[in-house]
């Protein structure tokens, strides 16, 4: 499989899109870049060579797929808040305290409705947040080296 992927990266763009079109049996679009035609080209590989997603997880996706073309606000279950609506999250910053009251599919934030913990830390912050982090409902990971 190396040697494949190595082989497809030394393609030119022409090369991809002429690959892309026997690979998949339709053309590649015009405006399609060179490494999203070598990012898919590798992952057809690799599913020839070592499978594709099992039948379990296809019918997982079929069913996420038909819910968010159904309701393109709905969240699958685990990834909906575990906290209970009522519930009130406070958090000091800046030297102001901020409180939020849990709703059942949404987060109340100074009489106005949000949608996620981590808007509403954007508001609070005026920068981009993890809102379980900032509320302290998840702790921060360091990935950093």
């Amino acid at each position: 499989m190396t040697t494949e992927i190595e082989t497809l990266q030394q393609y030119s763009i022409a090369e991809l899109k002429d690959r892309w079109q026997l690979t998949f049996g339709y053309p590649a679009s015009a405006y399609t870049s060179r490494d999203f035609l070598i990012q898919n080209l590798i992952y057809k590989v690799q599913v020839q060579q070592q499978g594709g997603l099992s039948r379990k997880t296809k019918r997982r996706l079929e069913r996420l797929y038909k819910s968010f073309k159904k309701d393109p606000d709905f969240r699958p279950p685990s990834s909906k808040s575990a906290l209970k609506a009522g519930t009130r999250l406070v958090r000091k910053w800046q030297g102001n305290v901020h409180s939020v009251t849990v709703l059942t599919n949404s987060f109340e934030y100074l009489g106005k409705e949000h949608k996620s913990l981590s808007a509403i830390a954007r508001l609070i912050t005026g920068t981009r947040w993890s809102g379980p982090v900032f509320f302290g409902l998840k702790v921060r990971s360091n990935n950093a080296a």
